[in-house]
């Protein structure tokens, strides 16, 4: 591969991955205030906030473009051995899926099983989908960013 087209994966692929760990970030940010009331007032259900609702709907959708993007087309360009760079990089990736853990925990151990006669169905329905995809992002990046450790790992899999 000749330097410019090798340069242009790069920066093609760091992109990428920028996109997914902002999308990330951006999707724990966003939630944070979401997820203290539901930890502190378990049952209650959060009030209809379509802005919020849309704006996480599409958080996880650029994250899921930029992840299937990156995994079918974007080979991961490094594949050279940098022990700190795995270890910082797999345990990133790993730290990175806890947010996600919590919120699980919380809303399917403690939140739902409190959820009274007055709750509405069809919000429950529409918030646990975009809950469900959004863990499945956090999911996929986790695996991206870990992919990413294994490549400076020296070995190719």
């Amino acid at each position: 591969m000749e330097p410019n087209q090798e340069r242009a994966q790069t920066a093609i692929y760091l992109s990428l991955l920028a996109i997914q760990i902002g999308g990330a970030i951006a999707f724990v940010w966003q939630e944070l205030p979401e997820f203290r009331q539901v930890l502190t007032n378990p049952g209650e259900q959060l009030p209809k906030d379509a802005s919020s609702d849309l704006t996480t709907a599409g958080i996880l959708f650029v994250m899921q473009v930029a992840f299937w993007i990156r995994l079918l087309r974007v080979p991961i360009p490094f594949w050279r051995p940098n022990v700190f760079l795995n270890h910082l990089f797999l345990f990133y990736g790993r730290l990175s899926f806890i947010f996600g853990s919590a919120l699980f925990s919380v809303v399917v151990f403690r939140h739902l099983p409190e959820l009274g006669r007055a709750t509405d169905f069809v919000l429950m329905a529409w918030r646990g989908t975009i809950f469900v995809g959004c863990l499945f992002a956090l999911f996929c990046t986790t695996l991206e960013v870990e992919r990413l450790g294994q490549a400076f790992a020296g070995n190719r899999k």
